[in-house]
């Protein structure tokens, strides 16, 4: 599967989007429920745009999240050298080495901007770490995903109570683990948080686990520039994360910061308001 994932990165970056664009200027975008999903989230992230320019930044998001998509395959099919060598910058890298250095175990927290796994294979190819994800549909890719997160030593162990388990044990060992805390939890297993002015669905494993262990917390994502080039950007998690009476609104809030620096980047197709509470309108209902 990595020589097919190759061969498909051997077309130039720069001729995909070329194809992207023609793409884009067809309009084929506006009939799936990807462009749909986009939108209804921007207006609830963004309520003072116009519809012109939420019909505009939904536009521009479906273009980047497709260009994200040959990142990934890039870092599928390529070597770490040649998938870090995409990252042109490495924003605050003198953070990641000193809080490792404190031995205090290490929670990274990453978002959906952009490629997850080639944010992924960088932080891996320089340090070894213990990472969850959601389990892939199809079988044989979820293999060799697995396989790829988990080169060099590292381990990706997917989503579950067993799962979490496993991450607590590893940072109370003073490793270093990772998660995107971006995504909707399994009920039960999450709180009602503000998310852009509207209550979502939230996890709380990134607080809990910072309350049990006092690992340090840290914050990466990859974004792109008007150049097109991509960066990694890593920032400090406030000590407001280890404070009972504050840090239930922190992640949320910060995740917010970090969208809101380059809102395009962002995965916005993902339903991320789908769990309303009882009696709350479903905003994806009409889709």
């Amino acid at each position: 599967m990595k020589a097919l994932f190759y061969i498909i990165s051997l077309f130039p970056k720069t001729f995909f989007i070329y194809l992207v664009d023609i793409y884009i200027f067809s309009k084929l975008f506006l009939i799936f429920k990807s462009y749909k999903i986009t939108k209804i989230n921007l207006k609830i992230a963004y309520p003072e745009l116009n519809p012109s320019d939420i019909n505009l930044l939904s536009k521009l998001s479906i273009r980047e999240s497709i260009i994200s998509g040959y990142e990934t395959v890039y870092t599928w099919g390529r070597s770490s050298h040649e998938s870090n060598s995409q990252v042109f910058k490495i924003e605050n890298n003198f953070l990641l080495k000193n809080l490792i250095n404190k031995r205090k175990g290490l929670i990274a927290v990453a978002i959906h901007n952009r490629s997850v796994d080639m944010l992924l294979r960088w932080l891996n190819s320089n340090f070894v770490t213990v990472s969850l994800y959601k389990k892939i549909k199809i079988n044989a890719l979820d293999r060799f995903v697995k396989r790829e997160r988990e080169a060099g030593g590292s381990k990706s162990i997917e989503t579950s109570i067993h799962g979490v388990r496993k991450i607590l044990k590893a940072l109370m060992s003073k490793e270093i683990i990772c998660f995107a805390a971006d995504q909707v939890p399994q009920r039960g297993h999450g709180e009602y948080i503000k998310f852009y002015n509207r209550e979502a669905y939230s996890t709380t494993l990134v607080q809990s686990l910072a309350a049990k262990t006092n690992a340090s917390v840290l914050y990466f994502y990859l974004n792109s520039n008007k150049e097109g080039f991509l960066s990694i950007s890593l920032k400090s998690c406030s000590n407001d994360i280890y404070d009972d009476s504050k840090h239930k609104l922190l992640l949320n809030s910060d995740i917010e910061k970090m969208i809101n620096k380059r809102p395009i980047d962002y995965s916005w197709e993902y339903k991320r308001f789908k769990k309303s509470r009882a009696g709350e309108l479903n905003p994806y209902s009409s889709i």
